[in-house]
C-alpha cells in the first residue's frame, strides 16, 4: 500500500477469496454436497421446514453473492451485505440452532479474517478486472 491505495491486482485476489468462501459455502456444502453439520443446523431453527430445501435455497443465495463479489458491481454494498449475512447466520445458528454449533464464540471469531477483507473492499473499492456499468449519457 502507497499513499493510501492497495494494489489493485490484490484488491481483485482479496475479491476473489471472498468468493470463493461464498461459493464453498454456498454452493459446494449447500447445494451440491448437502453437508450433514449445515442440514443438523437447518433441522434447528427451520421449524419443520424441509432442512434439504432450506439448504439450497440458502446456498443458491449464497452462490449468487459470490457473482456479485467476482462481478465487482455495487462492491461497497456488496461488501457491507456480506458482512450483514456472516453476522446474522453467526447469531441465528448460535440462539437457535439448539446447540449444534458447539463453540460459537469460535465461530465468530474464525469468520473475522473474512469481515476484514470485506471492510478492504469496500473501503479501498473492487481493484482490478471489475464490471462498470457504463455511464447514461444525458441528452438535453
Amino acid at each position: 500500500m502507497t499513499n493510501g491505495v492497495i494494489n489493485p491486482k490484490l484488491l481483485f485476489a482479496i475479491r476473489m477469496v471472498l468468493a470463493s468462501i461464498w461459493l464453498y459455502n454456498g454452493l459446494w456444502l449447500k447445494v451440491i454436497a448437502l453437508d450433514p453439520h449445515h442440514l443438523d443446523i437447518l433441522r434447528s431453527v427451520g421449524h419443520g421446514t424441509d432442512p434439504v430445501f432450506l439448504s439450497r435455497l440458502i446456498g443458491s443465495c449464497e452462490t449468487l453473492l459470490g457473482c456479485g463479489i467476482i462481478s465487482g458491481l455495487f462492491y461497497r454494498f456488496v461488501s457491507y451485505f456480506q458482512i450483514g449475512i456472516i453476522l446474522l447466520m453467526n447469531v441465528v445458528g448460535s440462539v437457535f440452532g439448539g446447540g449444534t454449533i458447539p463453540h460459537p464464540f469460535g465461530l465468530i471469531i474464525s469468520n473475522l479474517p473474512t469481515i476484514m477483507c470485506a471492510l478492504i473492499v469496500a473501503q479501498y473499492g473492487p481493484g482490478a478486472y471489475a464490471l462498470k456499468i457504463p455511464k447514461k449519457k444525458m441528452w438535453i
